[in-house]
């Protein structure tokens, strides 16, 4: 395979939503959900700041997960820190897999697109199991901290997601029920 240069490698969705988008790796690339993503992904299972891919001079790139809520993979192995991307490299960010393609393979094949075969094929229907009014109130939240962030007002967006919400919502009911336990158990043994 011919060495490839800088800016020669190519990220594209082969698998799940927006599958056949690309984006070139010319520049550190912000992947994510957030509308502010250099390139945004369209799954819900994704951060909104996921991930950040650097290009090098040696045809490859480093890939550092942005603490997301569900990881990052290379090749099915889970981004404990900074690691390298060769061409061929997959990547998995929720349910989407891109991959990493060199110049060379994207003359050859344009598009590396998985395709479904027909008799595994479904028709597209729209998510019953995500609450609208949770996406509502998530996207409210996502333009005030945009306002906020114009305005210069420091956020911590780690804090903000949506399963630490949950948490933070589930913990005072938690200590109810562990001190109500812990009260059982202690009157019980008496």
């Amino acid at each position: 395979m011919l060495a490839a240069v800088a800016g020669e490698l190519t990220l594209e969705i082969i698998e799940g939503p927006g599958a056949g988008k690309q984006i070139r790796l010319d520049k550190p690339i912000l992947i994510g959900r957030a509308a502010d993503s250099d390139f945004v992904l369209e799954d819900g299972e994704v951060s909104r700041h996921h991930a950040r891919v650097t290009p090098q001079p040696d045809a490859t790139a480093v890939i550092e997960d942005l603490e997301s809520a569900n990881g990052t993979f290379i090749n099915h192995n889970e981004l404990i820190g900074p690691a390298h991307l060769d061409a061929g490299d997959e990547l998995l960010l929720g349910v989407t897999v891109l991959k990493v393609r060199s110049r060379e393979d994207l003359l050859s094949r344009p598009s590396a697109v998985i395709q479904i075969p027909p008799a595994l094929a479904a028709a597209p229907h729209v998510a019953t199991y995500v609450n609208p009014e949770l996406i509502r109130t998530e996207a409210e939240q996502q333009q005030r901290l945009q306002e906020a962030a114009s305005a210069g007002h420091p956020t911590v967006d780690k804090f903000l997601d949506v399963r630490v919400r949950r948490r933070t919502q589930l913990a005072p009911l938690a200590l109810v029920v562990l001190i109500a336990i812990v009260l059982i158990l202690v009157f019980s043994l008496k």
